[in-house]
Formats: C-alpha cells, structure tokens, sequence
C-alpha cells in the first residue's frame, strides 16, 4: 500500500486534479492512504507519519518544493513515488512522465531508480537541485574535496543531486568606436564551469542563499556533501544511476 502526501491546494483546477487522480488510482486498483499538507500538518510532518505507519512507499503529489520536502525525509527509508502536479521539466525527465494517468501507471508498475542526494552540513539533505541567483554579478569561492580550490565571478550556480556545480558569467563588453566616429554595440559574453566532487565547500561574496525551487533553505557560506544512491524513485523505466 501506497502512502499518498498531496500538496496543499492552490485553486479549484488543482483540487479537481486530485480527484482525477484519486479516480485513476482506483481504476487502477493501487490501494493506499491520501493525506494533504495544510498549515496545520507539514508534508515534512506528514512523511514522518507515513513511515511510523510502516508505509514503505511514500508519494509526493505537487510542485517541486512540496516533492523535495518530502523526499528530504524518505532518503535511505522508504521508496519515494512522484505524481507532478506543476512540477518542473526537472521532476518529470527524472520519473519519465508528465500526467497523472503515466504517473499513476508507473506507481502499478513499481520500477525503482536509485539516485544520490547531497547533504548541506551538518543535516539538511536535498533532492532536487539548488541554486544561487545573486541579484548581480558576485564571487564565488569553491573548495572541493578539501584540496582544490576556485573562484569565479558569477550570475548563477546551479548544484545537482550529484554534487555537480554548473556556474555561469554573463557579463556585456565595453562599446568600442570605429574609426573615431561611430559607436559599436558591445557583445553579451557567457562563460561556464563546472566543477564536482564528494564534498564542497562554498562561500561566496557577498553571503547568498542557497534555493531549492525558489525558495530559500540556507544561506552561504555551506558545505555540500555528495550521499551516494541514498534515495529510491519508482520511474518509468526502473534504472540505476
């Protein structure tokens, strides 16, 4: 039996989706328990009944951050299923669908993928990847696996669940003259680097936060910890990666 965590509703749309999937469930015949998250019951909190419940699958229904929530408490404890529900290409290239009727057939199926995860120090795990957008462009500092270090000045980072980090420059060089007369536009120059390791260190200038589908979840300076196949995701095909 499936243990079923449905993001708190935005609007009537999302609320008649659920019960579109709660119908496609019982076509279905995947037997389970549906609980929604709600200002009075956390899905973190959620997840943590479900487990004490002896559920062995425990399914995120919503958007990214709802999704990553929950998995933060499922890593190394139960299977996690995904049913999106405004989820980004992110979620959906993961689980290999992107409607609820593939969601819910995939959920029958049972194919498991086994993911790593990371860990910002000393206990905030995340699924889904982090960024940090500076406002404008700033430093980066990176130390990884305590021996390399680089900087960088910096637009956007982007960390993956395998400890990955894709940083990029975006900066418009100066306008030049043409035979002192007439005014060339200056060009839009983007560089990017990309770094990976088991741990990481960053810090950069000024302190950041470190976000998780838009939201903040810890700010700069943080060291990154790569937790190897630390989670199991049911998915269309069922792989190891």
């Amino acid at each position: 039996m499936y243990y079923y965590i449905l993001e708190a509703p935005s609007n009537r749309a999302v609320r008649q989706t659920y019960q579109r999937l709660r119908d496609t469930l019982t076509n279905l015949g995947i037997a389970g328990e549906m609980v929604a998250s709600s200002p009075a019951r956390t899905p973190e909190e959620l997840t943590v009944m479900g487990l004490e419940k002896g559920y062995s699958t425990i399914v995120a229904v919503g958007g990214d951050y709802h999704i990553n929530q929950i998995a933060t408490i499922v890593m190394n404890r139960a299977v996690l299923g995904i049913v999106p529900i405004n989820a980004s290409k992110q979620v959906t290239d993961l689980i290999g669908v992107t409607d609820i009727k593939a969601a819910a057939e995939s959920l029958k199926f049972r194919r498991l993928t086994t993911v790593s995860t990371i860990l910002v120090e000393p206990d905030l795990p995340i699924f889904l990847n982090a960024e940090i957008i500076p406002p404008k462009m700033a430093k980066i500092s990176l130390v990884i696996d305590n021996r390399v270090r680089a900087f960088a000045y910096f637009n956007r980072a982007v960390i993956n669940r395998s400890l990955e980090i894709e940083i990029t420059s975006t900066h418009l060089t100066e306008a030049k003259k043409l035979f002192g007369l007439f005014e060339m536009g200056g060009n839009v120059i983007t560089s990017e680097s990309h770094f990976h390791g088991r741990s990481i260190r960053i810090v950069t200038d000024p302190e950041l936060p470190l976000l998780v589908a838009g939201k903040p979840i810890a700010q700069a300076p943080v060291t990154l910890r790569l937790l190897p196949e630390s989670l199991k995701v049911i998915t269309r095909r069922g792989t190891v990666s």
